[in-house]
């Protein structure tokens, strides 16, 4: 290709992103319209996304059963805690059977400019201009970021050494103090790490800028996630605070807490085990002061204070905000799609969701009645209004496409046998009206996303 060649391509669908959420997108558009040629455009070098800069001793946080395409099963299925290098391969094998259909053109090591216009980030001479027919989808909106693509957001000497939690598995010389900074899924997973690899439980230093609720991974099981998410939306709806929410699901053994002496302030959806929270509390040097600052070779310095910096202290930095709260977006508008949750946490559900509705014939204003989008939750107050508008989008989605949505493995209800899926969804759509009820009591009003306007 000379300089300043651009290859032109038609296509009814750009989608931006091969990752988790424009490869479920694609998925079930390829399954369901036969016809369909789509485009599609990513930084990396395999689909994938974030999954290839993830440190290499990450694994799903919830049952694969519920993740990946909808088309394939992800690693052994059922409550599989997939690792990161199986879901790499994966979505290469996806991508893959997604080219051999002739109907995909995948344009990695490439970045989207405007109107269409892609050029190759190792060639620049390299131009790909897109016609999309039908949609551009946004499939980067939510902005899926891990630390080894980030930064610090604080100040780091020249003296000190930091690393991502990538480089947790590349150490060569033990450090007499492991610091881990954050208290998110990535830093809860390198501290246990260093745990499994026989790390002594006082040379690890935990900063905790602010305590999360957690969910107990025994309750988001195959065959049980009805119920529990039932109890999630029946414990807004007898609840006056967001306090007695948690302490309700707390009691349920839904929720859990490192601390059992005070209330998190977070509620982000990590989720672990009974065995990783025994393990999480063996870390007896916990620094509750706030977020980092800096960081000299004397001393950390955070927002409530100071500590002290043990000598050869390795930091690991887990502060990366891996699924930043975003403003929400329509999801549908004339000529594009942006891919945002309409289920609290379940990004690949979600985005299967919004492909099939898009097949819908059925105006844009509709399609946005049916599912709006569910930010992801930061605080403890976002809890209400994310379940009570995930139960609302579920609700109206069984109404449009039933027989799609209960055949959706994606989706969690999908894997309880007829009788208690019928059940469970009756349960919900009782308890909904309540719930909608003591939220509106419970939150102030910029808090409400108003479910009840929505209502399709």
């Amino acid at each position: 290709m000379s300089p300043t060649a651009t290859e032109h391509r038609d296509a009814d669908y750009l989608i931006l992103g091969a990752g988790a959420m424009g490869m479920a997108f694609a998925d079930v558009i390829l399954a369901e319209d036969r016809a369909a040629r789509i485009v599609m455009v990513d930084r990396h070098a395999n689909a994938g996304g974030h999954w290839n800069d993830a440190y290499p001793f990450v694994r799903l946080h919830q049952p694969a059963a519920f993740y990946g395409i909808n088309s394939t099963h992800l690693g052994q299925g059922g409550a599989d805690l997939t690792s990161g290098p199986e879901i790499v391969a994966y979505y290469k094998n996806a991508m893959d059977r997604f080219l051999a259909t002739g109907r995909v053109v995948f344009l990695p090591m490439s970045e989207y400019g405007q109107d269409g216009r892609i050029v190759s980030t190792v060639d620049r001479d390299r131009i790909t201009q897109v016609t999309a027919h039908r949609r551009v989808v946004d499939g980067t909106y939510m902005q899926v970021r891990v630390p080894s693509v980030c930064p610090p957001g604080y100040r780091v000497d020249s003296d000190v050494t930091v690393i991502a939690p990538n480089g947790l598995a590349q150490v060569r010389q033990p450090a007499q103090r492991y610091v881990v900074i954050g208290a998110g899924k990535t830093g809860i997973d390198s501290i246990l790490f260093l745990l499994d690899q026989g790390v002594a439980p006082h040379r690890i230093q935990w900063i905790v800028p602010n305590d999360a609720w957690l969910w107990d991974r025994a309750t988001v099981q195959p065959g049980l996630a009805m119920a529990t998410i039932v109890a999630l939306v029946q414990s807004v709806a007898g609840a006056s605070t967001v306090d007695d929410v948690f302490l309700h699901l707390e009691r349920q053994g839904i929720v859990c807490r490192v601390d059992t002496t005070s209330l998190p302030t977070k509620w982000r959806c990590a989720t672990i085990d009974r065995t990783e929270l025994g393990g999480l509390r063996r870390i007896e040097d916990v620094v509750r002061m706030g977020r980092v600052q800096r960081i000299s070779n004397e001393a950390i310095h955070l927002d409530r204070g100071t500590v002290a910096v043990a000598e050869d202290s390795l930091f690991i930095d887990c502060s990366a905000n891996g699924l930043a709260r975003i403003e929400r977006q329509p999801l549908f508008s004339p000529g594009h799609i942006t891919l945002q949750s309409v289920f609290m946490c379940q990004q690949t559900l979600s985005a299967a969701l919004i492909a099939r509705l898009e097949l819908l014939d059925v105006t844009d204003d509709r399609r946005n009645r049916i599912l709006t989008a569910v930010p992801h939750p930061e605080l403890k107050q976002d809890l209400p209004t994310c379940l009570v508008t995930s139960a609302q989008n579920m609700i109206n989605y069984s109404r449009q496409l039933p027989l799609w949505l209960r055949r959706c493995r994606l989706y969690f209800a999908h894997h309880e046998p007829l009788r208690r899926y019928v059940l469970g969804s009756a349960k919900l759509a009782v308890v909904q009206h309540r719930a909608v009820a003591s939220m509106n009591k419970m939150l102030p009003a910029a808090s409400k996303l108003h479910v009840e306007r929505r209502t399709a």
